[in-house]
């Protein structure tokens, strides 16, 4: 469930009070038609937090709740008072409520899809894809199982992370399968990866067996949030397969989009995390069609974030460290290399 459907629904049942209630708010005052006044679980004021009824904004005049872009809101509220990262609070607001954090909530008001739609539209010039993610059944991985393979342990996965990370085998495809989870930890999807060294031309190396909204996913976030939390500090790589080979090498503060362009709902779960950002993706992610290095792709992902993030990119300008196509986590030297020698500060 997006924001604006949450709070729109919020507003709709007449639900702030219960939400206010389940923090441990005290001295709840509903009694103004605006808003309602109470006071922080740990505080003394009775009136130090106002919400706002008709769009839940907060004015918390004890504390700064505001979230990564800036917003005072019932989510942010939710965020600051139980330390949750703002898919967990949506969630936990979800479970209050008795919404279905996955499932289609009630529609839209007109006004509501076409402020949705215009925010897209001036975003980034089309509508983002409206796939919603939605939980897989966990029985679907005792088909696969759990087993380690050596073709992604040559590839500098050792058995332990491909455990860790509940990597399993499909005989009928002849398939690596690798479990899709959300920050959340629930299984959204499973991806295959073909299990053979040379692929021809007409083969696919890796495909969807369970497929899910690929763009609303950050691979890995289910289990790096409190090493991303730990180091201050997130690296955003292209596929799962860096994420994994990372952890390998004890850097478990990575996530990857899982393609090579970065959507605008993984910008907005990679601000939330309020950390900054070191974007790592494979050497000739920046070539054009034409074979020329396309000049505008970096800035392009830059301006996804927000003015004052804290922004980092890994980038081998001299071409002589990274092979073509090469990811940045294949070689744990030029990883290190890469990292220490050839990351530079983007803004922030």
């Amino acid at each position: 469930m997006d924001t604006l459907e949450l709070k729109e629904r919020i507003i709709n049942d007449d639900k702030i009070e219960k939400i206010l209630e389940a923090l441990e708010m005290h001295h709840i005052n509903s009694n103004n038609d605006k808003y309602i006044k109470c006071g922080m679980p740990d505080g003394d004021r009775a009136n130090s937090t106002v919400v706002y009824k008709d769009n839940l904004h907060v004015d918390a005049y004890t504390r700064n709740i505001k979230d990564a872009y800036g917003g005072s809101d019932i989510i942010s509220l939710v965020s600051f008072v139980n330390g949750t990262y703002f898919s967990e609070s949506i969630k936990w607001i979800c479970d209050i409520c008795g919404y279905d954090y996955y499932g289609q909530t009630v529609r839209k008001s007109r006004l509501a899809e076409w402020v949705r739609d215009m925010w897209k539209v001036q975003k980034d010039g089309s509508k983002e894809d409206d796939e919603k993610l939605s939980p897989v059944d966990e029985k679907l991985l005792t088909y696969y199982g759990k087993y380690v393979n050596d073709m992604f342990f040559k590839d500098g996965i050792d058995y332990k992370t491909q455990m860790e990370f509940g990597l399993g085998f499909d005989l009928f495809y002849n398939m690596i399968t690798i479990p899709i989870r959300d920050e959340l930890n629930f299984l959204v999807g499973i991806k295959g990866r073909l299990f053979k060294d040379k692929i021809s031309d007409d083969e696919s190396k890796y495909f969807y067996l369970q497929s899910c909204a690929k763009s609303k996913i950050l691979f890995g976030l289910n289990k790096t949030k409190p090493y991303i939390k730990e180091k201050n500090e997130v690296i955003v790589v292209e596929s799962e397969k860096a994420v994994m080979q990372l952890w390998s090498k004890g850097i478990k503060n990575a996530v990857a989009i899982s393609g090579h362009i970065l959507s605008d709902p993984q910008a907005q779960k990679l601000t939330h995390l309020g950390v900054p950002i070191v974007l790592a993706y494979d050497q000739g992610a920046e070539i054009g069609k034409n074979g020329q290095i396309d000049k505008k792709y970096y800035p392009n992902e830059f301006n996804k974030f927000l003015e004052n993030q804290e922004l980092y990119v890994i980038y081998d300008k001299s071409r002589k460290i990274l092979k073509e196509k090469e990811s940045p986590s294949d070689d744990h030297e030029k990883w290190v290399e890469l990292y220490n020698n050839h990351r530079f500060k983007v803004r922030g």
